[in-house]
């Protein structure tokens, strides 16, 4: 057994499966991606063996691993005694800085995950309504609370009628009532989202959506679906409620919100918001996030939201990406990638459809044309997507098994045009593999 596989065995005595997030489980490798250390965009496994990085922490390494104005502020966290449960002037001015970047932060409270975040930007949203339901996206992750983990992969044999979707729980233990506060409909699909508010408008607390569906790859919106999710919810007294964990600062400073043009009531901040600390934000209106206790009766509190370290660092990160030169530059990259793996793909033969925007991208083998909705991005090939990652991990390149990778501002164009090069024979091999498949 080589050392990943060993500590593998070791795990799985004292860890469910052998991992600390389920997500982290490795179908394609057999055992979990174990890392020593990363720096800029690259990791290192137990072995001392390079790789470049695609994963990028689910892309919450926006700047890469070790940025050294990130790293600067933690030590900055560390020196002022790793305060817990108190404010500070640092979040005051991280709270300053998304207001001034973000369209729709007038106001903004900070939590950890994501999952959390959005729990409580869903309870503020029906305090703020006085209504219960939600309208929600097949496909579209929200996070893990009981209210909203419902049709993010149903299989589609469970998953209903492509045009009304049944809602399908990710999780055992959920309790079932959950799912009656949940309007659930296909993404991009005008008429169900016409048909959605004609029959439960005056219901509807929020209407909660990916801006881009980063986590079905990469599903952008169809033209003037953003802006018809924006004046039905204001026709019927609704909140747009945007879930920005993936989208924020991906594209541009303000996140998707800024980049696609439409200015939602509330968003969650997520991922690359804290620079690869945990941290996220709930940003908004004002008069929804005046619904937030003390000033109003929907409750946000916990001992460890706003720590020094995460908000020091969040900060950082801000400014790093307000650099002048940060989106040019990443854009930049994005296209040079985005055009050299679709060439690559073009010239192996292989059935992949590539969809990307800035740094994140999906690769859907063995489906062609564009994938707009989650029932075409459900149809990929696993088996061809898990070989083809096993044969980038083996030529240096890792990607996590998922449907989204990406890369970050320390992927020069050296090393992503190093990381095609790899990807190009990997697609060889799962296409010679796919050959030595008997008809």
């Amino acid at each position: 057994m080589n050392a990943a596989q060993i500590l593998h065995a070791r795990a799985r005595r004292v860890l469910p499966g052998g991992v600390t997030a389920s997500a982290r489980a490795n179908p394609a490798l057999g055992h979990p991606m174990y890392l020593s250390r990363g720096e800029g965009a690259h990791v290192f496994d137990l072995e001392g063996r390079r790789y470049i990085d695609f994963c990028t922490s689910h892309g919450a390494s926006l700047l890469g691993h070790g940025h050294p104005g990130v790293r600067a502020a933690v030590a900055q966290a560390l020196e002022i005694g790793v305060l817990c449960a108190a404010e500070t002037e640092h979040s005051i001015r991280l709270a300053e800085q998304l207001r001034d970047a973000v369209p729709c932060a007038e106001q903004v409270r900070f939590g950890g995950s994501g999952t959390e975040t959005v729990m409580h930007g869903l309870r503020l949203v029906r305090t703020a309504t006085g209504r219960r339901l939600v309208v929600k996206f097949e496909g579209h992750f929200h996070g893990y609370s009981d209210a909203l983990n419902y049709s993010v992969m149903p299989p589609l044999e469970q998953a209903g009628p492509a045009s009304s979707p049944r809602p399908y729980a990710e999780s055992a233990g959920m309790p079932p009532q959950a799912a009656e506060d949940l309007v659930l409909l296909p993404f991009n699909d005008f008429e169900a989202l016409e048909r959605a508010f004609a029959l439960h408008g005056d219901r509807i607390a929020a209407l909660l959506v990916e801006p881009v569906n980063y986590d079905q790859g990469c599903v952008m919106p169809a033209p003037g679906f953003l802006q018809a999710c924006r004046r039905l919810c204001d026709a019927h007294g609704a909140l747009l409620f945007f879930d920005e964990v993936l989208t924020a600062f991906r594209m541009a400073l303000g996140g998707a919100q800024a980049h696609l043009g439409v200015t939602p009531d509330l968003c969650v901040l997520g991922k690359a918001l804290g620079g690869g600390m945990p941290i996220s934000a709930l940003a908004g209106r004002r008069s929804v996030m005046q619904h937030l206790k003390p000033e109003g009766r929907s409750q946000m509190s916990g001992t460890f939201l706003a720590h020094p370290a995460c908000v020091l660092a969040a900060s950082a990160a801000l400014q790093a990406y307000a650099q002048p030169d940060f989106y040019p530059t990443l854009w930049k990259r994005s296209q040079l990638f985005g055009d050299a793996l679709q060439a690559a793909i073009d010239e192996v033969g292989l059935v992949v459809r590539l969809q990307h925007l800035g740094p994140r991208f999906g690769l859907y083998f063995g489906v062609e044309g564009p994938v707009t909705d989650y029932r075409q991005a459900a149809r990929r090939d696993l088996a061809q997507e898990m070989a083809f990652i096993r044969a980038c991990h083996a030529r240096g390149v890792y990607l996590q098994p998922s449907a989204h990778h990406g890369f970050s501002s320390a992927h020069d164009e050296a090393t992503l045009r190093q990381a095609v090069a790899a990807m190009r024979e990997a697609l060889l091999e799962v296409r010679e593999a796919v050959a030595a498949v008997p008809a």
